[in-house]
């Protein structure tokens, strides 16, 4: 873990740092995965890479483009300083060029390599443009396009990415005279020169990663780093119809006008330099479309991503949790989860499981109870004991003794002028019977005897009232 990010994998290491593939979970089993960079450990305590580093995430943090690899956080842990980027899935130009030769009988086409330089001089050209919050222009400057740091994925799009070395007016770490920054193969003789670099560097090192894209071949590197920066000073520099015949004229001039040692006569902007370059393709009819460069990187790299993607569901799979519970404000302390002790998963399949000390059995398949099975049992469980106390308290109810209080008559309040009211006739039950005087003292019927056999009819009394009593007082006995 670092931080709140799973690594799965590295994906590439440097002489600043290594790059892994990460996961980010979330609610509802929620995951998504990213790139991150790390800083190397014994690096920590070197202040100058850690104000490089930093400068990359505040720089490249600011570049909103398709064509660049967005950074969408910084961090800081007891590890070290790291930066979350986009995971792009596919894998770097110069990937692709070293596996097409063994992949492929025929070379690199030229409407494919040509594709991807469009997309990373739109990139570098939005980078040129970045500006502070202030409006002022920050002369940002790359100062390390190379093969590899440009990233072409399965969608066939390319992004430039690793402004680790870029060059702006406010960057924190200052390039201190006489130090060299970047790939010397890949450097304009300006910036090899350790003289002043602008956009234009930009331009020369993307037509070096063009050349060798349509040649297959290096351009300036050689055996050791004093015949490199020979050859970037002062060697002639072959134009790519001479290495490769088959490539069009009218992209060779363009080539060859971005490789200029002269930064004057060379394009004065990435923008510039890809539109001259778009419109040669396009009239020698040798431009690939973005679907077909992803065909072809699906081509080279297929089986190798394929392989990346199993791996990488695989790690997945095995890091799943394996039991998700459903927490609201803080959990139980005897439940697994974010608030409790952690379930204990058996490694051998069928084996019974531990939580919290109690023991579940294994299920057939070897896994354990689903959230929703272990829910549905504890449901029921609680849905039969409250029935068994509903019929409890029923049936204490109805053989408890009842206890009323005595009743009396209570009769209306009688006006002086009227005459006072009959009293109530009595109830009467089948084995009373009525004397003749009481029926005639009142005015209303007498109701007859019910017939032999049927069940005693009570008559209502008049308006009563119950007369309070200790034994009724619901607090002594709760379930009347």
């Amino acid at each position: 873990m670092l931080d709140r990010y799973e690594l799965i994998a590295e994906l590439a290491s440097g002489g600043m740092a290594t790059v892994y593939l990460a996961r980010l979970g979330g609610l509802a089993g929620f995951q998504r995965l990213f790139a991150i960079k790390h800083l190397h450990p014994y690096l920590h305590g070197d202040q100058q890479f850690v104000q490089m580093f930093l400068d990359e995430a505040r720089l490249a943090a600011g570049i909103h483009h398709p064509h660049v690899v967005p950074i969408h956080e910084v961090g800081a842990s007891a590890s070290g300083y790291y930066l979350v980027m986009e995971y792009v899935e596919g894998d770097t130009l110069a990937r692709i060029l070293a596996r097409a030769s063994s992949v492929h009988d025929d070379p690199v086409p030229a409407g494919m390599s040509i594709r991807v330089m469009l997309d990373t001089l739109d990139g570098l050209d939005a980078a040129h443009g970045l500006k502070d919050d202030y409006g002022n222009l920050l002369n940002l400057v790359h100062r390390d396009v190379s093969p590899q740091n440009i990233l072409v994925g399965v969608d066939g799009i390319a992004r430039i990415t690793d402004f680790g070395v870029a060059r702006a007016a406010n960057r924190l770490n200052a390039t201190r005279a006489g130090q060299l920054k970047g790939k010397l193969a890949y450097m304009a003789p300006e910036q090899a020169r350790s003289g002043h670099v602008d956009r234009r560097t930009d331009v020369f090192a993307a037509g070096i990663v063009l050349w060798e894209a349509l040649s297959m071949r290096r351009l300036f590197r050689a055996d050791n780093d004093a015949a490199t920066l020979n050859r970037v000073l002062f060697e002639p520099i072959p134009t790519v119809c001479e290495v490769n015949p088959r490539v069009p004229s009218s992209i060779d001039r363009v080539v060859a006008q971005a490789l200029e040692r002269d930064p004057e006569k060379r394009f004065p902007s990435c923008a510039l330099f890809g539109r001259a370059l778009e419109q040669a393709a396009n009239e020698s009819g040798c431009l690939m479309t973005v679907r077909d460069v992803a065909t072809y990187v699906q081509s080279t790299l297929g089986q190798e991503i394929q392989a990346q993607r199993e791996k990488v569901r695989a790690w997945l799979a095995r890091s799943e949790p394996s039991q998700a519970w459903p927490v609201v404000g803080d959990a139980p302390s005897g439940l697994p989860g974010p608030h409790g002790p952690p379930v204990v998963v058996p490694q051998q399949v069928g084996a019974p499981v531990q939580i919290e000390g109690q023991h579940v059995p294994a299920m057939a398949d070897g896994g354990r109870p689903s959230s929703p099975a272990v829910f549905v049992a504890i449901g029921m469980a609680v849905a039969g004991i409250l029935s068994v106390a509903v019929v409890a308290v029923v049936w204490y109810s109805r053989s408890e003794p009842s206890v009323e209080a005595p009743v009396v008559q209570v009769a209306p309040p009688v006006s002086e002028n009227e005459p006072e009211a009959p009293a109530p006739i009595p109830a009467v039950t089948a084995s009373e019977t009525v004397p003749a005087d009481a029926a005639s003292a009142s005015s209303d019927p007498i109701p007859a005897a019910p017939p032999v056999g049927a069940p005693p009819k009570r008559t209502p009394p008049a308006v009563t009232k119950k007369l309070p009593s200790e034994k009724d007082d619901l607090s002594t006995n709760p379930y009347r």
